[in-house]
């Protein structure tokens, strides 16, 4: 092996008191491979730089005002060279001398494992409040914990995944919870409790406390209302009044009990404060909830596109199924397996149902659904350069070269969107249909814009349920089915991510 198989990042701000005590332990971890340690600074005051010089540490400076904990975690992966990316707190200690080796065993072991996370012990007597529930979410024994607590502070993710799917750099904290909820079922992540760290902070701070409890609220409403994702770590309502008036009073009188008269004192006002502040930026969150989207759908293109030149200049090897030559698809949300699965379901059943008939026509096929060539009489068209294996160019706009009333069904998957007059195209769709042909249309509405201009594309709209209807109609189409999909109940009906539609031209 000529390089290091795992890059250690660590992400700190005047943290020399604790880079002093953890990097000794890390440098005596007992390994079969080389690993490189790199330290991102945010523009510390005090001698951290200069203890990554003593101890030979990869340095990299980040401004004060531009330090972000996902954006400072994707640019430790770009920088990286080993294969596997672990993040670890710089008050994170390693409690033995094959920490390393146990927490990455998983990702060595199973490729389909594309991240780990380990054990955090909290002291009581350090961290009073920090510690509830920490037994819960990081249990002793191998069993999965209720709650899956994938933490920055102690984790390991392969690198070439991380760059095909960096962390929102819009949200401000969380962001390794919503890096779990998107990737949750469709991979592995593993928990190793034998990874063990002893996660303390040197002092109690108010001042560290605020700025977090409000980054959090933030992060509530980004993880539950933008992107449409249920947290166990949230409560329904951020401020109840149970909680206020009975668990946290009787939270302190335990802490008395125990002998622990400072936490007694400060629970009560601890989490009063908490909650409060939650609630206040949730609000500010939802005040402000356009402006978001828009940084959202900004940001994550742009560090989307970073990532994935860095993964292609470097030449690094994807995951399985991971479609390279199809650039726009990893412009879009990280939900898109969720999106891609749904749309062939959906299709599928079509065929299943009856509703195909021949001949056929797909218009921006890619080759996804050409086992209905087994089926029925099929002709696929491509409407972008970038689309393979299509049999004729065609502008679903100005269908001239097919006869009307000659086709018994079209199909028009994910296209809809990026045709710039789409009345047009399905009044030509109403066209070159035979009498009680069908028109099967799928098209995302909750997604980024992708497929841009600057990409030599157009993704004109995202259609709502009701709009496609619509149009279907005003061209003459009977709607035989109308159908939305989302991973709850609640965002199917308030956010969907698919819009499907079956339109049946007249017999008469």
């Amino acid at each position: 092996m000529t390089g290091p198989l795992v890059s250690i990042i660590i992400r700190a701000r005047d943290e020399a008191p604790a880079l002093r005590r953890l990097l000794p332990i890390l440098q005596t971890q007992e390994t079969d491979f080389p690993f490189e340690i790199w330290l991102l600074d945010n523009d510390s005051r005090d001698e951290s730089a200069a203890l990554a010089q003593e101890y030979g540490l990869r340095y990299h400076h980040i401004p004060r005002g531009g330090f972000n904990y996902a954006s400072a975690l994707n640019l430790g992966a770009s920088l990286a060279a080993g294969e596997f990316v672990v993040s670890l707190s710089a008050h994170c200690f390693p409690q033995h001398a094959r920490w390393l080796a146990t927490l990455i065993a998983p990702l060595r072991a199973d490729r389909h494992v594309v991240a780990s996370y380990g054990r955090q012990w909290i002291d009581l007597r350090s961290g009073a409040f920090e510690a509830q529930g920490n037994a819960q979410l990081f249990p002793p024994d191998t069993s999965q914990p209720a709650v899956v607590a994938f933490s920055n502070a102690n984790s390991a993710i392969r690198r070439d995944y991380l760059l095909l799917h960096p962390f929102n750099p819009v949200i401000k904290i969380l962001e390794d919870h919503l890096f779990y909820l998107e990737i949750a079922g469709e991979f592995d992540v593993a928990y190793v409790p034998e990874a063990l760290v002893l996660h303390e902070h040197d002092r109690f701070s108010w001042r560290y406390y605020v700025r977090r409890w409000a980054q959090e609220g933030w992060a509530f409403y980004f993880l539950t209302r933008h992107r449409g994702l249920q947290s166990p770590y949230i409560p329904r309502h951020l401020v109840s009044p149970a909680r206020l008036f009975y668990e946290y009073p009787y939270m302190a009188l335990a802490y008395a009990r125990r002998g622990q008269v400072t936490p007694a004192l400060r629970a009560v006002p601890y989490f009063w404060l908490r909650d409060f502040i939650w609630l206040a930026s949730y609000l500010r969150a939802r005040l402000m909830h356009p402006i978001m989207a828009r940084l959202d759908t900004a940001l994550l293109l742009r560090t989307m596109r970073f990532m994935r030149h860095q993964l292609l200049q470097r030449g690094s090897p994807a995951l399985p199924d991971v479609p390279l030559d199809w650039p726009e698809e990893w412009q879009l949300k990280a939900d898109w397996s969720f999106i891609r699965r749904n749309i062939a379901e959906f299709i599928r059943t079509c065929h299943e149902r009856g509703l195909f008939a021949s001949p056929l026509l797909e218009v921006g096929a890619s080759g996804q659904n050409d086992y209905l060539a087994e089926w029925y009489e099929m002709r696929t068209s491509n409407l972008a350069t970038n689309l393979q294996g299509a049999e004729t160019p065609l502008d679903m706009e100005d269908m001239r070269q097919i006869a009307d009333a000659s086709l018994g069904s079209v199909l028009c998957s994910e296209v809809i969107e990026h045709v710039r007059h789409p009345e047009r195209a399905i009044a030509e769709a109403f066209r070159v249909l035979r009498p009680g042909g069908t028109l099967i249309i799928t098209t995302p509405y909750h997604i980024v814009i992708h497929n841009t201009p600057d990409d030599g594309g157009f993704h004109g709209r995202n259609f709502t349920p009701q709009g496609l209807e619509l149009l279907l109609r005003e061209a003459g189409f009977e709607i035989v089915l109308l159908e939305t999909r989302g991973r709850t109940e609640e965002r199917r009906r308030l956010m969907p991510s698919n819009v499907f539609a079956v339109g049946r031209k007249p017999a008469h």
